[in-house]
């Protein structure tokens, strides 16, 4: 197993997710600099550590071992609807508020009715 090859998926995997070593870390109980240490191929990872990680992560071990574009793959379907519908509610939560900044400039500029 190329190290540097499972540090760089296990890297990769967690900016997809767009969690900080920090988050990472803390969820799993570990220090930051041992983690960034995992990330950055420093460390000899074991085999339970590196299951605890693809299971925060909800990945197969698998996806650590493959090149880049395998691991981009078995990233799971629904997380990626998951984070789509999230990212649709925050925009149509957006839009409200702008329509009722427009009502109320309406009102204070042209005094029609909300």
């Amino acid at each position: 197993m190329d190290i540097r090859i499972l540090s760089n998926n296990i890297r990769r995997t967690r900016v997809l997710k767009e969690l900080t070593q920090e988050n990472v870390a803390n969820d799993l109980g570990i220090s930051l600099t041992a983690y960034g240490r995992i990330e950055q191929g420093k460390t000899d990872i074991s085999y339970s550590r590196l299951c605890q990680i693809a299971d925060y992560f909800q990945v197969g071990v698998g996806a650590f071992l493959h090149e880049e574009t395998t691991m981009l793959n078995s990233i799971n379907d629904s997380q990626h609807y998951q984070y789509k519908n999230k990212e649709i509610h925050r925009l149509e939560k957006e839009i409200e508020e702008m329509k009722l900044d427009v009502k109320l400039i309406k009102t204070h500029l042209f005094g029609l009715p909300t």
